[in-house]
């Protein structure tokens, strides 16, 4: 049922957009066994030059759920699939340092 307003409601103009390149939004890699697993990557549109992420309704999603055949398959996918592995080591290190206890300064 429609509730009528006091006063209109006026929603201004958008200008229209342009966005040239993509932005990994999410990215997701789910590989609960040796044979079995899935890769989810969400785009939202980009634009550099004023470094706008454009809205979720614009969402495009990547997905497949053959991750080990498309690692087997697609050299860039097993490239970054061995970059992510790589990464979590260095990545646990940072994560560390960041929440390591910050010295007291030595009193004076």
């Amino acid at each position: 049922m429609a509730i009528q307003p006091e006063q209109p409601i006026v929603v201004p103009a958008v200008p229209e957009k342009t966005y040239t390149e993509q932005w990994v939004y999410n990215l997701v890699v789910h590989a609960p066994t040796l044979t079995t697993g899935n890769v989810r990557i969400e785009l939202l549109p980009y634009d550099p030059a004023t470094q706008e992420i454009g809205p979720g309704t614009l969402n495009q999603p990547v997905y497949t759920d053959k991750l080990w055949e498309a690692v087997a398959a697609v050299p860039e996918v097993a490239i970054a699939f061995q970059a992510v592995i790589d990464c979590v080591a260095p990545l646990r290190t940072w994560i560390e340092a960041q929440n390591a206890p910050v010295p007291e300064p030595p009193a004076e």
